[in-house]
């Protein structure tokens, strides 16, 4: 199991164009919650974990550029019985700071396409760290969050193409039967 992060060519070349640019600085923790389902009564194999990202540019004044990071992960019923019951869940949201080249300025596009992958993926680790400490404290065992995974997003799946006549109407084979 594994989450990921997909964007097309052209966001993966923005967030390029900012990543050569830029250092990460700062990672600070600004939100953090969690809950737990009074009685709930973990077992092996009982949840499915269902995880929601939401990143935004804070301010890109010249000379550095800050984010926010949104991560919420939901433990839900395994067996889809109780799809609606949620049995934990934690939620952080993390401020990361990057320290930018001297001389370069960032456009919209590319502070666009790192906040949706490079900003969520650097943030990670630390999400991680601090469900697996959370869900511990709540009495949860559960192995550590999946990796999680940028990936290029696959392009629009192509229709087969059909023959065109010479006329521009679409050829119709008659089976090899000629008339």
């Amino acid at each position: 199991m594994g989450f990921t992060i997909q964007q097309n060519q052209t966001k993966v070349k923005a967030a390029w164009r900012f990543q050569t640019n830029a250092e990460l600085s700062e990672v600070h923790l600004l939100e953090c919650s969690a809950t737990l389902a009074e009685g709930f009564d973990p077992v092996a194999g009982q949840l499915s974990l269902v995880l929601e990202l939401e990143s935004r540019v804070l301010e890109a004044p010249s000379g550095n550029a800050r984010f926010s990071v949104r991560a919420v992960v939901h433990g839900k019923s395994a067996d889809g019985k109780a799809p609606q019951d949620e049995f934990f869940t934690v939620s952080c949201r993390y401020a990361l700071e990057y320290t930018l080249r001297s001389g370069y300025s960032a456009s919209l596009e590319d502070l666009d396409a790192f906040k949706e992958g490079n900003a969520v993926f650097h943030c990670w680790p630390y999400f991680r760290e601090m469900v697996q400490n959370i869900a511990m404290r709540m009495g949860l065992h559960l192995t550590p969050l999946p990796l999680l995974r940028l990936a290029a997003k696959p392009g629009p799946k192509k229709r087969p193409t059909e023959p065109i006549s010479q006329a521009g109407v679409k050829a119709v084979s008659d089976g090899g039967n000629a008339e």
